[in-house]
């Protein structure tokens, strides 16, 4: 029998070592990091090309860095005003779906 266990939620998120709240513009930062309430760090960067903004998710270990995926963003068309963050386990050609912010979607690819 398998037991279902919470996902992780973000404890802390700061910004060139600053700690930011919840309502802070993710989107606008080039890098920024995070801390899950089960202890696991991460690193975010951003890039952006043409339509569509990606941020690299990267977990941060003792021992080194290790991949824990993606995020895309593809800005809105103003006649739909659809707004939604893919996100992508790392390797992944298929989206493992998507949050309405920046926020969620990193925080559904932690561990």
């Amino acid at each position: 029998m398998t037991l279902m266990t919470d996902p992780p939620n973000i404890a802390r998120v700061t910004v060139q070592g600053a700690e930011v709240s919840r309502d802070h513009d993710l989107g606008a930062e080039p890098v920024f990091e995070f801390e899950t309430d089960r202890g696991n760090s991460y690193r975010v960067t951003a890039e952006e090309a043409g339509r569509q903004q990606t941020w690299t998710v990267t977990r941060l270990l003792p021992s080194g860095e290790e991949p824990a995926g993606t995020v895309r963003h593809e800005k809105p068309w103003l006649i739909f005003g659809s707004s939604a963050h893919h996100y992508y386990a790392p390797g992944a050609r298929t989206s493992s779906g998507f949050q309405n912010d920046l926020w969620n979607a990193v925080q559904s690819l932690a561990e």
